[in-house]
């Protein structure tokens, strides 16, 4: 089982590895990248996310529809390239990821709503932008819906977000099959219908969305998840006297972070789900139905690193104190600040140090007043020195976008891409001046 340096390693491997001792992204060097565009930033690598795309679609077969769920990673340019691929849409959760979605490329057509809170501003943009459909939370929403749609004189495509009676298990983070804000009960499944049903001149029942847990790693827990959902679908068609046109599955693949984690079994499943829709997609209450698989981290979370420069070392009482120019601030979930129970450190190198012994085991933080701002406190990236650059992988997933940016009104860290072997500026590293945009003084 790899330690997190291995899985560390491994990932620098993939990147590009080394050149003359150190990360060299696409063959060009960390320090050159730091030199032209400044630290702290996220590195994102554009090859890494086609092919784990593709491979996620060659998995579950070439039917099956791959969503992006943009909350993952909102960057123009990654929702770029993931529109580009053959079969694959995007799941928007807020009226910002819409413009994002339609500047990057996806097809309307290829786009659903989701989120527990949509303003009627919201509902009135994903009528007016003619998105496949808005994913409806409540009862309310669908009376809600149907009420803008009317006012614009459009229809709208409506999928029912269910929240099972069955829970899924094998997962690190629930979404349903609880009590919660997500999702309409079961129970309430035939009253949705009759109500979607009820505005016939506004709104097209697609059919079910079922997203109950993150991070799951039991493949096979998750395809019996899968099957429930057929059932659950084939319940919808009945009460809908038609045939469905989409059958949303979530995702939840599992991301491996830490220590003792494997890698989700990608192909163990593709070829358990590829079986079991053999069995389902011949029923008649799903003839020309959309089957898919809405994945956010696992497609982007392994492309990315967050490098941030060290300023400081120092030792106290014997323990070694390593300090960077960014944290919590631009990454609050390498910190273990976005809720998790258990602490635990994200897979860390010393990118300007390949060849040296690992040395004692450090503590990494970053520049913020709170001790809450710390990578780790066991972490083995040899004798590092100020200036050097850290790098913390499995960050291209719930990065920049997630973090409290505002926090002591530090710049906020650049985004840069590599793609075909070159870097490309996709987000200026931020000034100090730039707290005051959009402010006002009272006098």
């Amino acid at each position: 089982m790899l330690t997190q340096t291995d899985k560390a390693q491994d990932l620098a491997k993939r990147f590009g590895g080394w050149q003359d001792g150190e990360f060299a992204p696409g063959g060009t060097t960390v320090s050159r990248i730091a030199e032209e565009y400044g630290t702290p930033f996220y590195l994102y690598h554009g090859d890494m996310i086609v092919d784990r795309v593709r491979r996620v679609r060659n998995a579950l077969g070439g039917d099956v529809e791959v969503t992006y769920s943009v909350k993952a990673n909102p960057n123009l340019a990654v929702c770029q390239l993931i529109a580009r691929e053959r079969l694959t849409g995007a799941e928007v959760a807020s009226s910002g990821e819409l413009v994002v979605t339609r500047a990057a490329g996806f097809d309307p057509q290829d786009i659903v709503f989701a989120g527990p809170a949509k303003t009627d501003e919201e509902l009135g943009m994903a009528v007016e932008e003619g998105i496949f459909a808005v994913n409806v939370e409540s009862l309310n929403e669908i009376d809600r819906l149907a009420a803008t749609a009317k006012q614009q004189g459009r229809r709208i495509g409506v999928g029912l977000r269910i929240n099972p009676a069955a829970q899924l298990m094998g997962s690190q983070m629930r979404m349903g099959g609880t009590v919660g804000q997500f999702g309409l009960d079961e129970a309430d499944l035939a009253e949705a219908v009759e109500r979607t049903l009820s505005h016939p001149d506004y709104l097209t029942l697609r059919g079910i969305h079922v997203y109950t847990a993150t991070q799951v790693f039991d493949a096979d827990a998750l395809l019996e998840h899968c099957r429930n959902i057929f059932e659950l679908a084939l319940q919808t068609a009945d009460l809908a006297g038609r045939p469905l046109q989409m059958v949303d599955f979530g995702g939840g693949f599992g991301v491996p972070y830490f220590e003792k984690m494997e890698d989700f079994d990608l192909e163990r499943f593709g070829l358990g789900y590829q079986e079991l829709l053999a069995r389902y997609r011949t029923d008649p209450r799903l003839e020309g139905c959309r089957f898919v698989f809405e994945l956010g981290r696992y497609l982007v979370a392994d492309a990315g690193v967050y490098v941030t420069r060290v300023v400081d070392v120092k030792d106290m009482k014997g323990k070694t104190f390593v300090t960077t120019d960014g944290g919590m601030n631009h990454h609050l979930t390498a910190t273990g600040n976005m809720g998790q129970v258990f602490r635990k450190a994200y897979p860390i190198l010393n990118l300007s140090r390949m060849g040296g012994e690992p040395g004692e085991p450090v503590a990494v933080a970053g520049p913020c007043c709170t001790p809450l701002d710390m990578f780790g406190t066991n972490i083995p990236i040899g004798e590092p020195r100020p200036g050097d650059l850290v790098g913390v992988f499995y960050s291209g997933a719930y990065g920049f976008s997630a973090s409290n940016l505002g926090f002591l009104s530090h710049p906020n860290p650049a985004e840069v891409l590599i793609w075909k072997g070159e870097p490309h500026l996709l987000r200026p590293i931020g000034k100090p001046e730039d707290v005051l945009a959009g402010q006002k003084a009272l006098l």
